[in-house]
């Protein structure tokens, strides 16, 4: 009976090791899977890496035929189009309110690959004051592809970004207070 009592013991023993094991492995399988998954699709594609070195724009002598661009407001935005307030021939993008969850403003495209480049024209519609900073940021398939600072200060900065090959557009705008406004003046996307 004792040597039964051993025997069952070690069997015991030994079954435990072995799922022990086999219950850690799959678990992780588990998240090695769960992590591809999830850095996969929010990663770079390093095969195609944004035309020029980082910060330098190319000389443009003649833009494409106007039947080659298409305006922004002409796209029906993804997520957050109530955020664009079409004007003329621009777009305005007012500040968020500034509250723990309505901390910026953000608008999206599903471009699918077919532009090339998006330019526009941005000034600040209006601030609190001629200090107060905006910031636009523009994501290409979650990538950072230009930011802009901007001040009410009545100058204009170009927004001159890539979007060869890019799914997903993302515009954002971020402001120390909410009563600011940013003016997208005549944003053009040119076909690819």
């Amino acid at each position: 009976m004792a040597k039964d009592s051993a025997v069952a013991g070690t069997a015991s023993t030994w079954m435990q090791v072995v799922f022990g094991g086999l219950g850690l492995s799959v678990a992780i399988v588990g998240a090695v899977i769960a992590y591809f998954a999830w850095v996969q699709p929010h990663s770079s594609n390093d095969d195609n890496p944004p035309p020029g070195p980082a910060g330098t724009t190319a000389a443009r002598t003649t833009g494409p035929p106007a039947s080659q661009r298409v305006a922004l407001a002409s796209l029906t935005a993804s997520t957050g189009g109530g955020n664009f307030r079409p004007d003329g021939s621009g777009l305005d993008m007012a500040c968020a309110s500034g509250q723990s969850i309505d901390r910026q403003r953000s608008v999206e495209y599903d471009l699918l690959g077919h532009y090339a480049a998006l330019g526009a024209d941005l000034t600040v519609s209006k601030a609190r004051d001629g200090d107060t900073a905006l910031q636009v940021a523009v994501f290409a398939d979650d990538r950072g592809v230009g930011t802009y600072t901007l001040k009410k200060d009545g100058t204009t900065r170009r927004l001159d970004v890539p979007l060869a090959g890019v799914g997903r557009l993302r515009i954002q705008l971020t402001c120390q207070f909410p009563d600011g406004e940013v003016r997208f003046g005549d944003p053009l996307l040119t076909h690819a």
